[in-house]
């Protein structure tokens, strides 16, 4: 599949009568325990759909960017926010591609990277683009946290990762310091996991 029928699939799923599958509405226990656990600080949400953890960040004071390439899951996000009666600078929200050579440039260094569901349907060589995207926007023991298809075949095509792609992808710049494998929960035949990671000290220049 082309990165443009990729798109109009994501697109299409939005513009139906129901919510995608994994448009849940409802935040991730992850997310709730992390933010129980954290100082706020700077947040990106990667593939942040209609911005339901970026609005629950914001609501718990983090000043958020979120990331999507659909625009119509963006507009909802943004209409999110205005219902929560935050602030404008609260929650941001822009369209932009992960894997693109010009991603955020110029964007804040972030404490916090956040990320459930985009890495895992990207390429092989979209992945490590967007591992380079991560060291430059994350801070010396900034936090990632991730959740990720485990390996399967979809269409056809190996899909997702397992723990150890997880780890070769981000080494060196980040450690990682616990996982949680299991199913996922909207399809309990597939493997998932979600991945904590922490960004190790930049060397000189770096």
């Amino acid at each position: 599949m082309t990165q443009r029928e990729s798109l109009e699939r994501y697109e299409a799923a939005y513009r139906g009568p129901d919510a995608p599958p994994w448009d849940t509405g409802i935040v991730p226990p992850e997310v709730v325990e992390l933010v129980g656990v954290t100082q706020p600080g700077r947040a990106l949400d990667v593939g942040c759909g209609t911005g339901v953890s970026s609005v629950f960040l914001a609501v718990h004071g983090w000043r958020v960017t979120g990331v999507d390439w659909v625009e119509l899951a963006l507009a909802r996000a943004r209409r999110r926010v205005a219902a929560a009666g935050l602030p404008p600078d609260a929650a941001r929200f822009v369209r932009a591609d992960v894997a693109g050579p010009d991603f955020l440039a110029g964007h804040p260094p972030v404490d916090l990277w956040l990320d459930v569901g985009c890495l895992h349907g990207l390429s092989a060589e979209a992945r490590s683009i967007y591992a380079g995207h991560m060291a430059r926007l994350a801070r010396p023991a900034a936090r990632v946290v991730l959740y990720c298809w485990g390996c399967h075949a979809r269409d056809g095509v190996p899909f997702g990762l397992d723990p150890q792609d997880v780890i070769d992808l981000f080494r060196p710049a980040f450690n990682l310091e616990r996982q949680q494998l299991g199913r996922d929960g909207a399809d309990q035949s597939r493997l998932a996991g979600w991945y904590w990671l922490r960004r190790g000290p930049q060397a000189p220049g770096g």
